[in-house]
């Protein structure tokens, strides 16, 4: 659990990185599913992943969007409340 191999770490930071007028910019919510998907790691907490994972992307010069929240994948309307 949390062991991930820094080529992994790589791919995933370059496939989820996107150009922005303001620079290189990296979600966490994309990278860390990314990186689920690519090892098959679905047990680790977000956090633990998300710090594997922005160190990384910060060496390859981008900035990093911590937008990772428990439950995300949950899909919540408004007008679901009544």
């Amino acid at each position: 659990m949390g062991q991930f191999q820094i080529i992994e770490l790589v791919s995933v930071i370059e496939a989820c990185t996107t150009d922005r007028a303001a620079g290189r910019l990296v979600s966490m919510a994309k990278a860390v599913e990314e990186l689920r998907v690519l090892t098959g790691d679905f047990i680790s907490p977000d956090e633990i992943v998300a710090n594997a994972l922005s160190p990384v992307a910060w060496e390859r010069g981008c900035a990093v969007l911590f937008d990772e929240q428990p439950g995300a994948d949950i899909l919540h309307a408004p007008w679901q409340d009544a």
